[in-house]
């Protein structure tokens, strides 16, 4: 029967007889032994790697193997260089060379680990998760055949790394390390140019995570995405994957997370009004539209490889902490531009494809844009982590009724991957404590890190402590305090607490005089205690420009006018007006023309804008409603000349101090004190807030936990320490808790249920 084999085929059937009458053999001896005792189960651990070698001789030609690290640490790379004797068109492809290898742990698991080409050779990275000895085999195969390598093996030894995180197998709405200890996420969005002092800084503070996106926009190397126009089609660009392991060194080395994410949505985004694009740059344009992307049978054969690629390649880290497979799914042209539908069976399979290939099961998420009616719940459904983005709401309530309106739909973990994009360390503050007070698992990711002060730092610091008392493999609810209500007298003039910086404004591109002479458009700067741009009225006839704020929605009900003082300093005669725009719940309403006021060069102008009580058509779409003045959500003002020269010269243009100014001064009714608390049967934690004035001395209820005496410690979430405990005793089913003396209007706390 041995006569019709290979050589190469005899000599394994003979090998494998052997191999079976030897443990036959052993079988006997272990069975007579033990004949006496009773029998335990213990695992199968396969003596060695066997594969059915159908094609004998034929297939790649392993030349050589280098091992780069010999003893891994857990969690620890361990990564082989391999050279083929055989050379290939392009050997990024796995249809022309398929190159991976089968791992047995100690206890015999097998893992299926594919290879990559780097640019220069071939490699393979892997990570135990055991300790002990290991075993691995090579196999190779193109079109002429299959071959493999000879079995050898490496040792993992004990490190301190606590491995890949994953949906919590103890309580789904959180992540948990592959060691089972609980993570939550501290993070700020670092989506490029990231350097090892701002990490430094990042790990300072206590943060364990960052966004990093796969786009155009970064520096110190790679700044296509993985798979450009310049690499081509189906090949991977050597600096950005370059960059990409440097990141994730570096990550490795601070024992922080990224949250990688593959598609950003400027790089599926080519004609879409509004949003950036650099679909041109990207490889999949050289095969179709944009639109197509989410449709395209050719494009998805591509992707299966890239996405077999970015595993091969950096799966094997600690480091990738989720895959974030599309940023704002919402704002690419495949969405607005083709069919939502598609969008959405798209997202299911490229999913499906992770859970299928990546054998360290790193979670999924993805997001639609941050608007919000930006509400994806086919996305939500299907992903491993249910990613919503805030720029519509930056405030406690806002915060808390989109963790709320997720809580009881997606028994999985909610983030908040964006949000922010403004450098304000009281907003922040507020979103990072009502976000962990209702169940988030990890704190709303801010963008970006540009946008981080050293006071927000500080910030994140503070919450990084607190949480690292908690243990998140409990399961909790999240629910809100409840006090009684008191009277709060408000000042008769109120500053805008929003739009103070210059970041804070912009200029928007449609207003002609927005533009200077080359088409570069102005940018609002800071100048003293004002803010000040330029404008440029030169179209020879009607002329305009604009600058606007959006802010976090706001209640302006107890106030009858809005002020804001007004500047400009001009060389030429125009006659140049200002008029008042507002954005009651968000949409832009302006003034006509009883609303203008005539600027002096030279001279400072309060801008009197009444709130209510309006002079007929003093507004151009409709006039402001109380409704509206409970949703503001941004102001502007609309400069503008009816005659202007060609040959006009820039004027500077400035602006500050925009205050609410009520007739008499208004009381309201607000609770003593409000926040929310995170209830579990063991350890329960939370975030209160006075409804006037400080914290200290405020109390509030606390429903549902029962029968409990407990130890509160109380925390400063500003200077980020505990400030002492507190014993209490239900009375029923409620507890109630009261603030220690502080001067701040906040303070967090932890509550220990005493046996």
């Amino acid at each position: 029967m041995l006569k019709n084999l290979s050589a190469k085929a005899r000599i394994g059937v003979v090998a494998l007889i052997v191999l079976i009458g030897i443990g036959i053999v052993t079988l006997v001896v272990i069975l007579a032994s033990n004949k006496d005792q009773a029998t335990e189960a213990t695992p199968i651990v396969k003596d060695v790697i066997l594969f059915e070698d159908a094609d004998g001789m034929l297939g790649p030609t392993l030349i050589e193997t280098t091992v780069m690290v010999e003893q891994p640490g857990l969690y620890e790379k361990f990564e082989l260089m391999l050279k083929l004797q055989q050379t290939y068109n392009n050997p990024f492809d796995p249809d022309e060379i398929d190159l991976s290898a089968v791992f047995v742990s100690p206890q015999g698991k097998e893992w299926h680990i594919n290879g990559f080409y780097n640019g220069y050779n071939w490699r393979v990275r892997f990570a135990p998760n055991e300790v002990g000895n290991w075993r691995y085999r090579i196999v190779m195969k193109d079109k002429t055949g299959t071959n493999y390598g000879e079995e050898a093996g490496f040792e993992a030894v004990t490190s301190a790394r606590k491995g890949w995180i994953r949906v919590s197998n103890q309580n789904k709405r959180f992540f948990e390390h592959d060691n089972g200890t609980s993570f939550y996420g501290v993070g700020v969005a670092y989506p490029w140019s990231v350097s090892e002092s701002r990490l430094d800084i990042i790990k300072a503070s206590g943060g364990n995570l960052i966004t990093y996106w796969n786009g155009d926009y970064d520096s110190g190397g790679g700044k296509n995405q993985l798979e450009s126009v310049s690499s081509g089609i189906g090949r991977y660009d050597t600096y950005k994957a370059e960059r990409v392991d440097e990141i994730v060194d570096l990550l490795e080395a601070r024992e922080m997370k990224m949250n990688f994410a593959i598609w950003p949505h400027d790089s599926l985004t080519d004609k879409l009004p509004g949003w950036p694009a650099t679909w041109q740059k990207n490889a999949y344009s050289t095969l179709g539209e944009a639109k197509d992307f989410y449709t395209s049978e050719e494009m998805w054969k591509y992707q299966e490889k890239l996405y077999r690629y970015i595993i091969a390649r950096w799966g094997h880290s600690e480091a990738i902490g989720t895959w974030d497979l599309v940023v704002e799914i919402s704002g690419t042209d495949g969405w607005a531009l083709g069919d939502p539908k598609a969008a959405n069976a798209w997202i299911e399979k490229v999913h499906r494809y992770f859970k299928e290939n990546d054998p360290y099961n790193h979670p999924t998420n993805g997001s639609r844009a941050g608007n919000e009616d930006d509400y994806w719940a086919e996305g939500y459904k299907v992903l491993d982590v249910s990613d919503r983005e805030n720029y519509y709401g930056l405030n406690a309530a806002e915060y808390a009724k989109d963790i709320q309106m997720r809580w009881p739909r997606y028994e999985k973990p909610l983030v908040i991957g964006e949000t922010g994009n403004i450098a304000d360390v009281n907003t922040y503050h507020d979103a990072i404590w009502t976000g962990l007070s209702n169940g988030l698992a990890g704190i709303p990711v801010w963008w970006d890190i540009t946008k981080m002060n050293d006071e927000m730092f500080t910030q994140m610091k503070a919450i990084s402590t607190f949480v690292e008392r908690i243990s998140f493999n409990e399961a909790r609810e999240p629910i809100a305090l409840a006090s009684k209500m008191i009277q709060q007298q408000l000042d008769k003039e109120q500053p805008i607490p929003y739009g103070k910086s210059a970041t804070d404004w912009s200029q928007p591109d449609w207003a002609q005089a927005n533009l200077d002479e080359n088409g570069a458009q102005y940018s609002v700067k800071e100048d003293g205690d004002a803010l000040a741009t330029q404008m440029r009225f030169a179209t020879g006839s009607f002329s305009q420009g604009a600058v606007t704020t959006y802010f976090n929605k706001s209640d302006w009900s107890y106030y009858d006018q809005l002020h804001i003082d007004v500047y400009i300093e001009q060389q030429g005669s125009e006659e140049i007006k200002v008029r008042p725009v507002l954005f009651p719940n968000n949409t832009w309403d302006e003034g006509e023309d009883i609303s203008d006021v005539k600027l002096t060069s030279g001279q400072w102008t309060t801008l009197a804008i009444p709130l209510r009580n309006a002079p007929e058509y003093y507004w151009r779409n409709a006039s402001i409603t109380e409704a509206d003045l409970k949703l503001m959500m941004g102001l502007g003002l609309k400069f503008y000349t009816v005659a202007s020269s060609t040959s006009a010269k820039p004027v500077v243009v400035k602006f500050k101090n925009p205050r609410l100014i009520a007739d008499q001064a208004p009381t309201i009714e607000v609770q003593e004190s409000k926040g929310w608390v995170m209830k579990g049967n063991s350890t329960s934690y939370g975030w209160l807030i006075a409804g006037n004035g400080t914290a200290g001395g405020k109390s509030a209820n606390i429903e549902g936990l029962g029968p409990i005496h407990a130890t509160v410690s109380w925390f400063d979430p500003w200077k980020g320490e505990f400030i002492g405990d507190t014993a209490v005793e239900s009375k029923g089913d409620r507890l109630t808790i009261t603030a220690p003396n502080t001067s701040n209007r906040d303070v967090a706390f932890i509550i220990s249920r005493n046996e």
